[in-house]
């Protein structure tokens, strides 16, 4: 949809300009007096410039920020599509502006909040869209958009924790090896100058040290050139390539510290979405496949998927999820509880709260963890190369006495 901008006077005669959305310049000019505004121009905007590979996404935060708001304004009484064309006009970004004023339209035409979403995959999520519908159903619409803007808002506080939690240590990482690069590629070749003009035999140690800077200096541009290349073609792979992603998330939960992490994390995407949809009204196969796909690792997601197979052949969840062997025995036997009472969706809210707990002190403790052992691994790799640097003046030192 259009913006267009205006210039005008307000009730008490300044001077306002601004940008308004709209599908014509006659229902711009309709907006702009209804807000008492003394109309001098109205012409189209400029529109955006868009390179295909600088596309400009949706962020999670206002998605989350518009589903509290539309929550808000329906409980509060407004209807949809004025509570829909409120919001376009105070969106954050052109884009968000843009999609809710068009799914506005669509309401308008007849059509239903979840069937608009769903012409917006890359904004609205399978679950998003399966949650509406099932609050259409149901009619708390405004009680589940709550509920998706509150899981939407743990979660990405969740994500701003580990970002934050890992800040410092990639910081110091990143200075520790700039440094480490710099003294092998300019330092230690002085030293093996030094070293070699007075035709001394030198160190194991040292040796093997000037021999890695020689190499770096001589291949320096093209080590970081192919370093750069491989962090791309991971990066690519991952996303375009299904063996590539299989291996990275298997072997990411692998991973000592990082596995444990990654586990919990998925289990609690999973149980939190299951939860949400299972009492929203959405049937429990279909809470299983979009949940799946939330996990946020592959190993994880056909898991899952393995999970819903065996419940749509009549197995109970918490079999099929002892079957996989992918879930600790509280998870199990918990699934199984709810199953026997009626009451799954409450406990797994009541997994996804405890795992939400675990995840978070997991990332404190990650956080007390690897600063210590940064320190030590890139302490101990400074100090190997200057004791392997002055090991031949020791060496001469004791020959002179």
């Amino acid at each position: 949809m259009p913006y267009f901008r205006w210039k005008g006077k307000d009730i008490k005669g300044r001077i306002k300009r601004g940008e308004i959305i709209a599908s014509s310049k006659s229902e711009a000019i309709a907006k702009l007096k209804a807000k008492r505004i003394s109309i001098i121009t109205v012409k189209p905007a400029p529109k955006d410039i868009e390179l295909p590979f600088l596309k400009t996404k949706v962020k999670e935060r206002e998605l989350m920020v518009v589903t509290k708001q539309l929550a808000s304004m329906l409980s509060s009484g407004l209807p949809l599509d004025e509570s829909l064309n409120i919001m376009a006009e105070q969106a954050e970004s052109k884009k968000m502006g843009e999609i809710l004023y068009s799914i506005k339209q669509k309401v308008e035409s007849g059509a239903s909040l979840s069937q608009a979403l769903r012409d917006y995959k890359d904004v609205f999520s399978p679950m998003y869209v399966h949650m509406v519908n099932a609050g259409e159903q149901t009619g708390n619409l405004d009680g589940v958009l709550k509920r998706l803007s509150d899981m939407m808002e743990k979660h990405i506080a969740l994500k701003r924790k580990v970002k934050g939690a890992l800040i410092y240590p990639t910081m110091v990482t990143i200075v520790a090896v700039g440094v480490i690069a710099l003294i092998m590629t300019f330092v230690i070749p002085t030293f093996a100058e030094m070293y070699s003009s007075s035709g001394m035999q030198l160190p194991l140690p040292t040796q093997i040290v000037i021999n890695i800077s020689l190499f770096m200096k001589k291949y320096f541009l093209k080590i970081l050139l192919g370093l750069i290349l491989f962090v791309i073609a991971l990066r690519v792979g991952y996303k375009k390539s299904y063996g590539v992603r299989k291996f990275m998330d298997k072997l990411l939960l692998n991973l000592p510290i990082f596995g444990n992490l990654a586990r919990k994390g998925s289990i609690a995407n999973f149980t939190t979405i299951l939860a949400s949809l299972s009492s929203s009204g959405v049937d429990i196969l279909d809470a299983l496949q979009i949940s799946a796909k939330t996990a946020g690792n592959l190993i994880m997601e056909e898991t899952l998927t393995e999970v819903r197979d065996m419940v749509k052949k009549g197995e109970n969840l918490s079999f099929a999820m002892a079957s996989s062997g992918e879930f600790p025995d509280m998870v199990i036997q918990m699934a199984s509880v709810g199953e026997e009472t009626g009451t799954l969706d409450e406990m797994m809210q009541k997994i996804s709260q405890y795992y939400e707990e675990e995840v978070d002190n997991a990332v404190k403790n990650l956080t007390s963890m690897i600063e210590p052992i940064l320190i030590i691994v890139l302490g101990g790799i400074i100090g190997f190369l200057v004791i392997s640097m002055y090991l031949p003046i020791f060496k001469m030192g004791s020959t002179i006495k």
